[in-house]
């Protein structure tokens, strides 16, 4: 293969590459026009020199290194060119993806959105069911008491309304204690200021310091949890005063 043969094949692979990168980027008019413009000019020059070489028989040294020199900075200048065209096409691409991300994030926000809807909207419901199951349970007991305030104002004897009062007082207990709730020991415990609340304190020699000797009201606890601490009267240490005569 002499020299034109092959200066011809590198100047008919390098028009095939410039054309290609020339279409590639038509697409992309709006950022790309610049480099465009110099892909264009590039293949002006070489169907030029194309044509130039075409019409020669033969090449002189000169003329040979002139045209190598050519290529080589041809050659040079289309690599440059190439990779910015990849860079710019690639960052349109993460441009593409960034785009898609958005749209799937607005779309997952969308979803989340829906879904704490729901689950608030569950979550009021469940509750609702627990509320409306815990005062269905509490209808039995309302109406006993009616019952007994009826009779309250017909009888003539106490005995019966205070057992009707205490059987109610029993359904209280038994339907709280199957939801969880427990009263507080506090007659005769140590003091406890996670379970206990002093209100009144008394000089007590039979008792250690702060034991409680008296409830004032009840406390209680739900499923482990104190809902209520038992108000408590509590023993400290010396003599009781004695009333003056």
């Amino acid at each position: 293969m002499d020299e034109k043969e092959e200066f011809g094949k590198r100047m008919e692979h390098l028009l095939t590459e410039v054309s290609a990168c020339s279409t590639l980027l038509g697409a992309e008019i709006g950022k790309l026009t610049g480099m465009k413009g110099e892909l264009s000019g590039m293949e002006k020059e070489l169907a030029r020199t194309k044509a130039i070489l075409e019409k020669k028989q033969d090449l002189s040294t000169e003329e040979q290194e002139e045209l190598g020199d050519a290529m080589a900075i041809l050659e040079e200048e289309l690599e440059t060119k190439k990779r910015e065209t990849e860079e710019v096409l690639k960052g349109q691409e993460e441009a593409k993806k960034a785009e898609e991300y958005l749209t799937e994030l607005k779309y997952q926000k969308a979803e989340f959105a829906n879904y704490k809807r729901r689950a608030e909207k569950e979550k009021r419901e469940f509750a609702d069911y627990l509320i409306s199951s815990f005062i269905a349970e509490l209808l039995p007991i309302k109406d006993n008491l009616e019952v007994a305030v009826t009779h309250a104002k017909t009888n003539d004897h106490p005995e019966s309304l205070l057992k009707g009062v205490e059987m109610t007082v029993k359904q209280i207990e038994e339907l709280f204690g199957r939801e969880g709730l427990e009263e507080i020991n506090a007659e005769g415990e140590q003091f406890d200021p996670f379970r206990h609340e002093v209100v009144s304190k008394e000089a007590d020699e039979t008792q250690p310091e702060n034991t409680i000797i008296g409830v004032i009201r009840k406390g209680y606890v739900f499923r482990g949890k104190v809902i209520r601490p038992a108000m408590v009267k509590i023993a400290l240490k010396g003599k009781k005063k004695r009333k003056k005569s």
